[in-house]
């Protein structure tokens, strides 16, 4: 299943991509009369609830069908449990910041993270705050728990998946990397990754079986283009650590849960390690695309400037 968000910000509804419409869960079930605690009414549970899903496509109406044109796709889980992205986790980003890293892989898998609240729809305006000189970006494949999990084995980790999405990670790197109070331990990389929209994602959560290609990392493409230029283009053999390895470690040390989305790693290309660097600015278009999943594009806008009775009043 290709599973889909839709409506207005906060107030998403899930839906079931069907080429250029969306099928309307919530609407469907309700003409159906399933209002039972436990239907399927969002989209993590959607997956576990294959029979049902498959059945609403069959029996679905015009009513029930919204056109995918003209219509606001939200990020496919609008409201994550916790957003955990996997640092230092590509051959050829740790080689494009060799003078940050040694160039030497981790021997574990690195995780760091950015608050839940940054999520947005594949095709939102990111606002570029005041203040923010070094915006960035980073496709990568996004995996999202369907169900609790801890001490999950390698060989099973797959089964834990809802599915996979598309997401760019993005960042302020000066206040990812800035050290603070003349001090290298006082640094700010959550905040440095959290600033609202700093987490495009879709357009779709895609389930495992309908991506085959994710057990062969080599056809699976990863790119990223800003305007019209190519900055990213690599494929999953390069992640250090694959998304079996990554869960099944994560699980060891906390219980993963339903619509926890973990990124798992951004290939070389990133704004911040070009020669000079190549940051977004206001009017940039940026564009991500993953095998079999579709992609983000994101126009950077500036933040609206504050009325004379706002100004002064914030910091």
């Amino acid at each position: 299943m290709r599973l889909a968000s839709f409506g207005p910000s906060q107030g998403e509804s899930p839906g079931i991509l069907l080429d250029d419409r969306l099928l309307d869960v919530r609407r469907a079930l309700a003409r159906r009369g399933h209002h039972a605690v436990g239907t399927p009414t969002d989209l993590i549970s959607l997956p576990y609830w294959r029979e049902m899903a498959a059945l609403l496509v069959e029996e679905a109406e015009d009513t029930d069908l919204v056109p995918v044109s003209g219509t606001r796709i939200g990020p496919p889980i609008p409201r994550p449990g916790q957003v955990i992205l996997m640092g230092a986790n590509t051959y050829s980003h740790i080689t494009e910041a060799a003078a940050i890293s040694g160039g030497v892989p981790p021997h574990r898998p690195m995780a760091v993270g950015k608050a839940s609240g940054t999520v947005v729809g594949p095709a939102d305006d990111v606002v570029r705050r005041p203040g923010v000189e070094t915006l960035d970006y980073e496709v990568e494949l996004g995996v999202v728990i369907g169900t609790a999990a801890r001490d999950v084995p390698e060989e099973r980790a797959l089964d834990v998946v809802a599915g996979v999405t598309v997401v760019n990670d993005m960042s302020d790197r000066d206040l990812q990397r800035a050290v603070h109070e003349d001090h290298e331990f006082y640094r700010n990389p959550y905040l440095g990754k959290s600033y609202d929209g700093f987490c495009p994602s879709g357009p779709a959560l895609v389930t495992l079986d309908e991506l085959d290609d994710l057990r062969d990392p080599a056809a699976i493409r990863l790119r990223t283009w800003v305007n019209d230029e190519l900055r990213q283009d690599s494929d999953l053999t390069d992640l250090v650590f694959d998304v079996p390895r990554i869960i099944s470690y994560l699980s060891t040390v906390l219980t993963l849960m339903p619509g926890d989305l973990i990124c798992t790693g951004s290939p070389a290309g990133v704004a911040a390690f070009r020669n000079p660097p190549l940051y977004l600015q206001p009017g940039d278009l940026v564009r991500t695309d993953i095998t079999g999943l579709g992609g983000t594009a994101n126009r950077i806008i500036a933040a609206p400037q504050p009325t004379t009775s706002e100004k002064g009043t914030h910091r």
